[in-house]
């Protein structure tokens, strides 16, 4: 994603975006995000979306890098595809003030095969402890619920035919922008991606 223009309106491609001109966002990835949103509403009936936060142990050696989380999200993947959930990931790298980084990562899942993102954060919990070396018991992998609208207090659902399906996707579209923010990456080393996307299957 070369280029990276901010955004500063509340709405991006016709969603709901957290953003304003103190709070900008960056355009490419943003719209990155609402593609995989967009692609998984249609091809499910229901939609569960999930936001996880990743760190390291304090004691790891300084990150400069993301192959850890890279490793993380391909294994997961293929984790959940041989439980049967289909689902896109995104993922965000966070460094501002301090020496490592931390990463947010929003699943986008089949809600129905989903039903809370405790068995998502599960499968992430136990393949990042294999890849930092560490206890899963540690837990550097923990689940953020939205402030509003959750299900089952853990994430978002979009029921393509419930009354509040149009309000759930620009619930999940403002949720999952945080992703994209501006600030909360200025430590990012030069060359290294702020950003990470599933591919989306080609038709």
């Amino acid at each position: 994603m070369p280029k990276r223009h901010h955004h500063t309106e509340s709405r991006l491609n016709n969603l709901s975006v957290n953003a304003d001109p103190e709070h900008p966002v960056y355009r490419e990835a943003t719209t990155e995000i609402q593609k995989r949103l967009r692609y998984m509403t249609e091809k499910h009936s229901q939609v569960f979306v999930g936001h996880l936060e990743f760190r390291f142990p304090p004691e790891m050696e300084t990150q400069s890098d993301n192959r850890h989380i890279s490793n993380a999200v391909r294994k997961c993947r293929m984790k959940l595809k041989r439980e049967g959930i289909d689902a896109q990931l995104v993922w965000a790298r966070e460094q501002r003030n301090s020496d490592q980084p931390h990463y947010h990562c929003y699943p986008i899942c089949d809600g129905n095969k989903v039903q809370h993102v405790q068995r998502v954060a599960g499968f992430f919990n136990e393949i990042w402890s294999r890849e930092i070396d560490a206890s899963p018991e540690s837990n550097y992998v923990r689940y953020c619920p939205p402030q509003e609208r959750a299900d089952n207090n853990t994430g978002i659902r979009i029921r393509r035919h419930g009354s509040d399906a149009e309000e759930q996707l620009h619930n999940a579209s403002h949720w999952m922008s945080y992703a994209a923010k501006v600030n909360e990456k200025e430590k990012t080393p030069e060359g290294c991606r702020m950003f990470g996307f599933t591919q989306i299957p080609k038709a």
